[in-house]
């Protein structure tokens, strides 16, 4: 709809009318002259009502067209209303769609991914089934082993068990190691910082130790999940804020699976798998 409700023609009306008016004047004193008479006052008014009488058909003619203008372009504009809400309605139809399509496609993907996942998972634990020979004759340290220790003989036992199950690591304790002990890497690329606590006794490892490496663990070694390893056990509080902060906790009876039953380290604790 470019163009607006025609509007009547005033002026257009207006001068045909004149023209008329002066038409019927001048008629009566020609028809008049023609015909040899005089000129009188009755012939005047007749004029004019003649030329009044001129534009009645004019008028009618005018308003009669402007209607049917009008009606026209009413119809015209419900028509064009009309099929702009098919065109919206049609836009709204293909939008909803496209959603639903978007949605069943992003499931899929989900699932797809899901599914990879899953095969990964099974082929890895299984590996890890298969390989459980292998990691005991490769390093399996018995319980007298891992209490004889030293302490720093007990970050290389942890050392070399996470080298086992395949991470890369390192000993990193000592003077200024900010609570870590132990960096590893696996093979998915993200960090493990690890702090080792070698007991006698079977002494419990308190909630102090495990404020220390949250607070270094990632800004000073960029790593993306920490573990407190420990040949004892840990107090209540150091087990809730382990679990409320997401550390790893290794107890002695963990330990001695990990170590002695060659059980792979993400078994041990919730580490997310290398796949």
């Amino acid at each position: 709809m470019g163009r607006g409700r025609p509007g009547f023609p005033y002026g257009v009306v207006a001068g045909l009318r004149l023209w008329l008016i002066v038409l019927g004047t001048l008629a009566v004193p020609v028809l008049d002259n023609l015909a040899g008479g005089a000129m009188r006052i009755q012939d005047v008014s007749a004029a004019l009502t003649l030329g009044l009488l001129l534009t009645l058909p004019v008028e009618f003619a005018a308003r009669a067209a402007y209607r049917r203008r009008v009606r026209r372009y009413e119809e015209e504009a419900g028509r064009l209303r009309a099929e702009a809400e098919r065109l919206r309605e049609r836009e709204r139809s293909l939008e909803a769609e496209l959603r639903r399509r978007r949605e069943l496609l992003r499931r899929a993907r989900l699932r797809e991914k899901e599914a990879r996942l899953r095969l990964r998972r099974k082929a890895w634990e299984a590996g890890v089934d298969v390989g459980r020979s292998a990691r005991k004759a490769e390093y399996s340290p018995d319980a007298r082993a891992v209490d004889g220790a030293s302490p720093a003989g007990f970050e290389e036992i942890v050392r070399r068990l996470l080298e086992r199950d395949g991470l890369r690591a390192q000993v990193v304790g000592g003077r200024g190691d900010h609570a870590v002990d132990v960096l590893a890497v696996d093979a998915a690329g993200r960090t493990l910082a690890v702090q080792c606590k070698h007991t006698v006794g079977g002494r419990r490892v308190g909630a102090e130790v495990l404020y220390r490496i949250n607070g270094t663990a990632g800004p000073v070694y960029g790593a993306a999940q920490s573990m407190v390893v420990t040949n004892g056990s840990f107090t209540r509080d150091a087990a809730a804020w382990g679990e409320r902060h997401g550390i790893l906790l290794v107890d002695r009876k963990a330990l001695l699976g990990w170590a002695e039953d060659a059980d792979h380290v993400c078994r041990v604790v919730a580490l997310a798998p290398p796949y």
